[in-house]
């Protein structure tokens, strides 16, 4: 009896603290107060409460899916108990996202957008029968671009895993702008690329050169992580992690004698069962249902667009912003972190004097390298037809040394700057000896100098989309434990991880563009990473140029401007 008469005085003490929380939420919620128990946004929901501050994304990769109001409301309430109604079953049908189907709207009033405004769409990804998508995991490109001004901007595309997709744009430039919504990849093509691509072997393969006197055989290489091999020619190094480097052992020459390497284009290693229909309109590069065009009208004021937005200055580990940038004119204005045109090669060799800047990655980093010698005074203007051959030494002024145009470095005598450029190893080409190219790994673990004024640009994509994940991640791995290294031994040195750009095929886009969640989740820490992904696609559009693998020079020209103000400002 006693423990009885407290139950009901109890249960109307708990429904008297249940209102006055309610009263008392409510209240604070109007009144801008913070409240821990009361219903706040979403976690990771990028909010524009304050449009004049470009706010950061909630996460350090591109895969932003975000719980979503949907998820909490098909929760179940603690207490309660739902009844299965068999009775209220019928036929249905689900189907994949449809371009035809999907559509995407403005959120806001189209006749009072603005130059300097952050633009909100969305998206909703419905399938065949018209239903709304339940979930998210397709891949978007969103583009804003007026090809009379050379004006391009690419939105960046939140999936609320629920068919809703939020994009932003920023109006960087007033007239009347083109837009784009386009369906990349359906989530089922993702799925596929995912579980099957990225973890088959051997799809990385080379034809192997075994020479010994006037004995040459060839045999098959490829790299391999997982499984078993037997009776292999097996390569280990260092750099490669658990992966191995193996080669079909050859009739009568030793292992030993491998000397050449060519890529293969008949790999051991090919997904099985390819659904190729996945990779073809209307299921892919499809575009969806919208208005096509938006009115920016223009703004009296003087302040630039970092004044308007608080843009930070460029700094290792800097956070992704929910915008990357605009092009206009032939300029690149970074919403990420503040970039600013190097024309003086006096100011450019100012802050190079002295420092070994080193240039580590594939043919578009020899791209780079090409316009760094022209920006910080070698006389040469570079171009789509020169941008490949090596240049000469000037008796008093420049030492040039090359092997061949896949590894050499230029000395500017008066100013103390030496620029070096190595390409990777094991990369796609033809007839590259064994040991030509270098590991990463071992160059940056061999830069030992005691003055340590070391610049490195770094970038690994375009020969690794062959490779598996995780023998991508091994290699990477192994690079980010030496770079470590560096920075305690040589703290101020500046480095510069460079992501992937598309190579106009869609086969490989989404392996590409996964690469930069890879790479920055991998070398996040006391290194700069310089996303070109939007960058190179707004070009694209802003100047109705075609992707590929090597981009116009004009292009190259302002990546390397922004990696100048990583370098030179900081």
């Amino acid at each position: 009896m006693a423990g009885n008469q407290w139950k009901l005085p109890l249960f109307l003490v708990l429904v008297a603290t249940s209102i006055m929380m309610m009263v008392i939420c409510g209240f604070l919620e109007k009144s801008s107060m913070p409240c821990d128990n009361c219903v706040v946004p979403i976690k990771g929901t990028a909010t524009l409460k304050h449009p004049q501050v470009i706010p950061s994304l909630p996460f350090p990769n591109r895969s932003y899916i975000i719980e979503t109001p949907i998820t909490k409301k098909m929760s179940y309430i603690e207490g309660t108990h739902t009844e299965w109604n068999i009775s209220m079953g019928a036929i249905g049908s689900r189907g994949r996202t449809d371009p035809t189907k999907s559509i995407y709207m403005l959120l806001g009033n189209a006749k009072e957008t603005r130059r300097g405004q952050i633009i909100e769409f969305q998206i909703i990804a419905k399938d065949k029968y018209g239903l709304q998508r339940p979930f998210g995991g397709d891949l978007w490109s969103v583009t804003m671009y007026n090809t009379k001004e050379k004006f391009g901007t690419m939105g960046k595309v939140i999936d609320h895993d629920d068919g809703t997709y939020s994009v932003y744009l920023y109006a960087g430039a007033a007239g009347v702008m083109n837009l784009k919504f386009t369906l990349v990849l359906q989530r089922e093509a993702i799925q596929w690329l995912k579980s099957v691509v990225l973890s088959t072997e051997k799809r990385a393969a080379w034809i192997g050169t075994f020479t010994q006197g006037n004995v040459t055989e060839k045999k098959d290489c490829f790299i391999q992580r997982e499984g078993t091999w037997e009776d292999k020619c097996q390569f280990p190094h260092i750099a490669l992690g658990k992966t191995m480097f193996l080669c079909d052992p050859p009739a009568t020459l030793p292992c030993g004698t491998l000397s050449l390497i060519t890529v293969s284009r008949k790999p051991k290693g090919k997904a099985t069962e390819t659904p190729t229909s996945l990779f073809k309109k209307p299921n892919a590069l499809q575009n969806i249902n919208g208005p096509n065009s938006l009115e920016i009208k223009d703004i009296m004021t003087r302040s630039s667009d970092y004044e308007m937005h608080a843009v930070p200055k460029c700094r290792a580990n800097i956070s992704d912003a929910l915008l990357d940038g605009y092009w206009l004119k032939d300029r690149w204005v970074s919403m990420v972190c503040q970039n600013r045109q190097w024309k003086d090669t006096g100011e450019v060799q100012q802050c190079l004097r002295n420092k070994e800047v080193y240039f580590l990655g594939d043919s578009t980093t020899r791209q780079w390298f090409q316009i760094f010698i022209e920006t910080f005074g070698y006389p040469i203007k570079v171009n789509a037809s020169n941008w490949r051959k090596q240049v000469d030494s000037i008796p008093g002024s420049y030492k040039v040394t090359a092997e061949d145009d896949y590894s050499w470095d230029l000395h500017d005598i008066k100013n103390n700057i030496t620029a070096v450029y190595h390409h990777h190893a094991l990369s796609r080409h033809s007839a590259i000896p064994i040991h030509r190219f270098p590991y990463f790994s071992d160059v940056v673990n061999q830069l030992r100098a005691p003055q340590c004024n070391y610049v490195i640009l770094i970038s690994l994509w375009a020969h690794f989309d062959t490779w598996t994940k995780d023998s991508f991640v091994d290699r990477l791995v192994i690079l980010k434990e030496n770079i470590d290294r560096l920075l305690q031994r040589c703290p101020r040195t500046k480095i510069v991880i460079k992501g992937p750009h598309e190579r106009n095929s869609i086969g490989n886009h989404w392996l590409l563009y996964d690469m930069i969640n890879t790479l920055k989740d991998v070398f996040k820490g006391s290194v700069f990473f310089f996303d070109i992904w939007d960058m190179n696609f707004a070009y694209a559009y802003a100047n109705k140029k075609r992707i590929d693998i090597h981009m116009p020079m004009d292009l190259i020209r302002e990546e390397v401007n922004f990696f100048l103000n990583y370098v030179c400002l900081n």
